[in-house]
């Protein structure tokens, strides 16, 4: 009997997590703007989970009466983290981060934007 509590505790517990967690959470709804332009969202997810419990058999005194149960907990965390937009405008896609953390990351960021440039400015001579 215990473990069916067990089983159904957990599954409560699932069942309840893949309804906080779809695509619409990882990649966005896109986004139009009059221009024509679309941004589509794109977040991180991480998803912790724990459970854990036992079943105890109790006997009391001498009446001989027995309590069997079951001890059980669950926890779990969910976070949502911004990464980014994919930008689309005019047939080009750009990726616009949220979160460049290293120089190294923005350089390769604007190296695309930089190079476009360089070209434009060769063109025009």
């Amino acid at each position: 009997m215990a473990q069916y509590e067990l089983e159904g505790l957990f599954s409560a517990s699932m069942d309840g997590l893949k309804g906080m967690i779809d695509t619409d959470t990882i990649i966005g709804k896109p986004i139009e703007t009059l221009d024509g332009t679309t941004i589509i969202p794109i977040t991180k997810m991480s998803v912790g989970y724990g459970m854990g419990g036992w079943n105890y058999d109790n006997s009391k005194g001498d009446s001989g009466s027995k309590t069997d149960g079951i001890t059980a907990g669950s926890g779990g965390g969910v976070t949502v983290s911004p990464v980014g937009f994919l930008v689309i405008s005019n047939g080009d896609v750009k990726i616009i981060n949220v979160d460049n953390t290293t120089p190294f990351e923005k350089i390769c960021d604007m190296l695309p934007t930089a190079l476009d440039s360089l070209a434009n400015l060769f063109k025009k001579d």
